[in-house]
């Protein structure tokens, strides 16, 4: 029989990692507080798994395979019975989170992995009273996980390395990539990397240097193509004859100019929010965020083989 993952919340998060972990190979628990919300979860995983499927992103599975090892239950001892480890997916608050691993702790073995997938709250702040704080960490996903592979590894003060380890090689093992960080730092290191980027993009807007559609395509058509591959400090080798440290001479007075005109943030709110949503939704009407949601999955799931094949094809 294979060992077993629980969910705890199903919502978006949730149901992603529960594709990731069965494509794993792992038997994986669904459990929500909202009566209704894990049963009702399994044939939206159905859904994305057929589209994973139809490109091959299921480790070699068949969608049946994958959905057939995932199952809803009605409470939470039900899913951590028998977990080797605990995925934790709940709404980013610190009192949510509080509660959450106090109970974790008591229903779960010693050595049973209890993770969490805050966006930003570092697991010290919900972890350090309990008896089991050695097993808890930070797993957080960028969403969707299932087809990007990156997750953030960030232990408390006080989590075993051999936990990190452990959980490190677990989800590489199911194809992830896990990067771990060495300390505690609010928001890890992707939204950290991504906050400034939308910072920046609500203030072209709210200056009136560009459309908002602009400001996208700037980024979809412009510095992501290299970013898709490599990260911005191998762009700045690549980028100046010598390396690293001609590009540091050359660029850093002028990114220091601009970092200055960058200091003053912008509310995402009033006229700015509306006008932004009224382009938006003059394009893209609500009722059909899903679709487009499900086209961005697809287009990821196309980047994500192109870029599998480049690896083995292209040195």
């Amino acid at each position: 029989m294979a060992e077993r993952i629980a969910m705890i919340g199903s919502g978006i998060i949730g149901r992603a990692f529960a594709v990731c972990f069965s494509r794993g190979g792992y038997e994986v628990t669904l459990y929500d507080p909202i009566d209704g919300v894990a049963e009702s979860a399994i044939p939206r995983i159905r859904e994305t798994c057929e589209d994973l499927e139809d490109v091959g992103l299921l480790n070699g599975r068949g969608a049946d395979d994958v959905v057939s090892r995932i199952s809803a239950v009605k409470t939470m001892e039900e899913a951590v019975e028998g977990a080797i480890h605990v995925q934790e997916n709940a709404p980013e608050t610190l009192e949510l989170k509080l509660s959450l691993f106090g109970k974790l702790d008591n229903l779960c073995g010693h050595d049973v992995v209890l993770a969490s997938s805050s966006s930003s709250i570092v697991a010290s702040k919900f972890t350090e009273h309990l008896e089991g704080r050695h097993r808890c960490l930070i797993v957080h996903p960028t969403n969707p996980p299932y087809v990007v592979p990156i997750l953030e590894l960030v232990p408390a003060p006080w989590t075993d390395k051999d936990i990190v380890q452990k959980t490190r090689q677990r989800l590489e093992g199911m194809g992830q990539a896990p990067i771990t960080l060495n300390k505690e730092i609010t928001g890890f290191i992707m939204n950290r990397l991504q906050s400034p980027i939308l910072h920046e993009a609500f203030r072209l807007v709210a200056q009136g240097v560009a459309t908002p559609e602009d400001v996208d395509r700037a980024m979809s058509e412009g510095i992501s193509q290299r970013w898709s591959f490599i990260g911005p400090l191998e762009v700045g080798d690549l980028n100046a004859p010598n390396g690293i440290r001609e590009y540091a001479e050359r660029y850093e007075a002028m990114n220091r100019n601009i970092a200055a005109e960058q200091r003053d943030l912008v509310p995402w709110a009033g006229p700015l929010i509306d006008y932004i949503e009224e382009r938006f939704r003059s394009r893209l009407p609500i009722d059909k965020l899903k679709d487009r949601q499900r086209w961005r999955d697809r287009r990821l799931m196309a980047l994500a083989v192109h870029k599998q094949w480049a690896k083995e094809n292209i040195t």
